[in-house]
């Protein structure tokens, strides 16, 4: 089933909750959009996380769920979730987010370092949205409540920038 992933771990290891009053639909078409776009971008690892070595950039790989596996979040894929957003919303609506970090070191070259691997579960009930982390390997070098944070700051930027109501963070834990 498009957006959900039948395996999603029961081991989390975060909760966000948050209130939408808006369409549901256009926040997830906005999720969509913005993590498709992050999956292009390089970001300086200091702007969303002060646990940050120096000189140090991540880059976002993004899928969406489909049953049993993700796929990357590509123009594909993104097209393919528009038309399905255009007919209704997904109740629970699952992603893979792998974080991949490069430092540069003193000759300018660029070194990658161990990835982060985290699966997101967005379960959207009336006017309020749960966000269930689960870090499924890597060092964990970006905190959760710091990558829940970022993600709900693009999030918010997209929304206020098309002139709609953002998402309001009620409470976080990560365990």
């Amino acid at each position: 089933m498009l957006g959900r992933y039948d395996n999603f771990p029961t081991q989390i290891h975060g909760i966000a909750r948050f209130i939408y009053p808006s369409s549901i639909q256009t926040l997830q078409q906005t999720m969509v959009q913005v993590f498709h776009e992050l999956n292009k971008q390089t970001v300086d690892m200091k702007t969303f996380t002060e646990a940050s070595p120096a000189n140090c950039t991540v880059n976002f790989e993004f899928g969406v769920a489909d049953a049993d596996t993700f796929s990357f979040l590509d123009e594909d894929e993104l097209k393919k979730l528009r038309k399905a957003l255009k007919r209704q919303h997904f109740q629970v609506f699952d992603f893979y987010c792998a974080t991949r970090y490069h430092i540069t070191d003193a000759s300018g070259k660029p070194k990658s370092l161990k990835f982060d691997y985290n699966m997101l579960r967005f379960a959207f009930y009336k006017k309020q949205i749960q966000l269930f982390v689960c870090h499924e390997r890597g060092i964990n070098r970006v905190p959760l409540e710091d990558l829940v944070l970022f993600l709900k700051n693009q999030i918010n930027k997209r929304l206020a920038d098309t002139q709609h109501r953002t998402l309001n963070l009620k409470r976080i834990h990560m365990l």
